[in-house]
């Protein structure tokens, strides 16, 4: 399959707060996604990145 979104390394904090690091994944052409967490977990700082909202520390 085709691979339509792939993220490599990447790391977003605020303040001292990591959010996430060193976060790598592919999305394949045809995929359902799901991005589930507890309330302040970085799901819509997330969303916000690949929707070129946001800035990162590193990767993308």
């Amino acid at each position: 399959m085709k691979t339509v979104l792939e993220v490599n390394n990447l790391k977003k904090s605020f303040g001292e707060k990591v959010i996430f690091s060193n976060l790598s994944f592919k999305v394949e052409e045809g995929s359902f996604v799901g991005i589930v967490g507890k309330s302040g977990s970085g799901k819509s700082t997330l969303l916000n990145i690949l929707g070129l909202f946001a800035k990162t520390l590193q990767g993308i």
